[in-house]
Formats: C-alpha cells, structure tokens, sequence
C-alpha cells in the first residue's frame, strides 16, 4: 500500500461486492444517503431489481457477479469506480471438507482485488467486510479483543482435524484466512488504494434486504425471530453469548472506512458490546408484552451477567474514536428490528 492516503469524494461511484445482503443492503443505503452513486453486484437479476425498486430514484444500478471465487468475476464490476465495498462472502457452517468455506471466501477477496489490480485504475478506497471471527480466539475470560489479535487456534485447529473440525472453526478460519490475504495482497503489490477491514460480531438491526421467508433470514436476525417463536427456555437467559452490534452501525462504519484519512491500513472491531438473550427477550416483552412463548428469567439479570470484567468483550473502541462510531442501545436495536419482522407479517 503507498503511503500517500488517496481521497474518496462525496459523489464517487461505489461498488458494493454482494449486495443483496443482510449487511450490504444497509452499506448501499448508507452510500446514498451520504451522497455517493452506487453500483451492486448481484447474483441474479431477481435480487437487482428488488434494490432498484428499493432504491428507486436515487443513483444505484446492478450488475451480475453470479460466482464471485471465479477467475476474473470482478474484472468488469471494478471498471470506473473509485471506492469499493466488498461484502460478498459465503456463510454457512455446514461445509465437510473446510476448502468449501474457506476457499471461496480466500478466492472472492483476492479475486476482487486482483481484478482492481488489473481494471481499477480509479479506485482510490477498499473496505472489506471481515469479522469478529478474524479476532477473537480462545481467550479466556476475563479479555479484551482489540485489532491487535487474530483468531489463529481457528486455523490451527482445521489444519489438524479437517473434515472433523468444528463447523464454527472452519467458518471462523475461513474469515480468518480471507482477511489475512487481503492484507498480504496489498503489501506484497504495494496496492495504490487504501485498505481497511470491518470486523463486526453478532449483527442485529432491521432489515432491509430481500427474504421472503423466515427460514431465509441471516443468521443472528433468525435467532431473534427462533426468540420470538419461542425457541428459548428459561434455562438459555442467562449465559453470555457473545459481542453484538446494529447493522446501521456497520454500515456507517464502512462508509466512514472508505473517506476517513486515518482508516487507511486499519482493521475496526464494530462491536457495542457483549450481550445475553436475557438482553433480547426483555426487549421483547417490553414492546408486545403478551407475546406467547418468551420467557421472562429474571429481569435486569443481563447486566451482571454481560459483566465486562466476567467474560471476553470484542472492543468497538477504536471504531468510536477514529471513525466517530456511536453505539445504540440493544433495546433500541432490538425494537427496530422487532418492526421489520413485524412489518412482513412475521
């Protein structure tokens, strides 16, 4: 990466790699919003039109990146743009063989920014959309997270045991290794652009993309909606589990990763801090309190349980301090994306 740290102006065409994402979908609405035109790449012309129609009148058009580890998938997209989000990588735990997770998740990182290398001579700001996954390993608690660590006992753990690893390993390791590549590929190329990674947890907010069904939610909303279904007992309210943040959260962050001068070269854990479902369910029953199958546990319980000096918490620190993150309430968070639910008759 050069030294000098190129400008992204209002008004610069951006391209956001996977669009049609839980997350990516909040990236584009936070890009128009801030007065950037917007180019997204889908994998079909179904989930294109559904963001034109979403984004009617403003300045975003699609293109069709159908597999995004392709040779060269990108080699058009990246044409003309002066700013990049990539946000498309696979998500799924149910990979045998680990290379099915973390192949295309290495491939479609590297495969973008060789195709910036070769066509994207304009491109002046990369954001690539890691993951708390690439951070935290297997600390115990009490620990801070910062950007200094990387979750190396992940890849450690699928290059002993391969098939029989974990599915959370493998997926964890896959992040890993598709981060780690990005940045050896833009330190061994001396890369023109600037480079920053995004490194959200649990990612909770409303949602905005295309999903037609329940059972096509994203992965954390589909835990709140199993909540409101009922899928929680008594006894899951009390444990920890886990670091979580606001999608608006994570979309701002991207936006701020592409123009803020001192996000050149930086990693950013998005993170509003660790959280229980006891967290969730009370936010629940505060908004429809009748709600059948929600358990009450004990109400207020969530704060000494998501002790920060009782288990690992995922820093948004320095996300507050460089690119002028501020975090919104679990409850605030929760009530918004109980709406979107809602909205869609759910």
């Amino acid at each position: 990466m050069s030294n000098s740290v190129p400008e992204l102006a209002k008004g610069s065409k951006v391209l956001v790699s996977g669009a049609s994402g839980f997350i990516a979908v909040h990236v584009v609405d936070e890009l128009l919003k801030d007065g950037f035109e917007v180019v997204g790449t889908v994998r079909s012309a179904a989930k294109g039109d559904y963001l034109k129609d979403l984004f009617k009148g403003k300045p975003f058009s699609y293109v069709i990146v159908e597999d995004i580890g392709k040779d060269g998938a990108f080699d058009e997209a990246v044409k003309g743009v002066q700013g990049v989000a990539h946000t498309a990588s696979p998500f799924h735990l149910k990979a045998d063989d680990p290379e099915e997770l973390i192949r295309p998740a290495v491939d479609g990182t590297i495969g973008i920014l060789k195709s910036i290398t070769k066509n994207g001579s304009d491109v002046k700001r990369v954001v690539v959309t890691s993951s708390v996954a690439a951070v935290a390993g297997d600390k115990t608690a009490p620990y801070t997270y910062t950007e200094d660590d990387w979750n190396d006992v992940s890849i450690k753990i699928v290059e002993e045991k391969g098939k029989d690893a974990d599915g959370g390993h493998k997926y964890r390791a896959s992040k890993t290794l598709a981060e780690k590549a990005a940045w050896d590929y833009s330190k061994e190329n001396n890369v023109s652009y600037g480079l920053s990674t995004i490194n959200p947890p649990f990612v909770f907010g409303p949602i905005l993309h295309q999903v037609d069904k329940p059972e096509s939610l994203n992965t954390s909303v589909a835990n709140f909606y199993g909540i409101l279904k009922g899928s929680k007992k008594e006894e899951d309210l009390p444990g920890p589990f886990g670091n979580w943040i606001d999608v608006r959260e994570v979309a701002l962050a991207h936006v701020k990763a592409l123009t803020v001068p001192e996000a050149v070269g930086e990693r950013f854990i998005i993170s509003a801090g660790p959280f229980c479902i006891q967290d969730l369910t009370e936010s629940i029953l505060s908004i429809a309190p009748d709600t059948p199958g929600v358990p009450k546990g004990k109400p207020g319980a969530a704060k000494e349980t998501t002790d920060p000096s009782k288990m690992t918490v995922c820093s948004g620190a320095k996300a507050g301090k460089i690119l002028g993150i501020k975090y919104r309430s679990i409850e605030d968070s929760a009530k918004d994306m109980y709406d979107s639910l809602k909205a869609k008759g759910w």
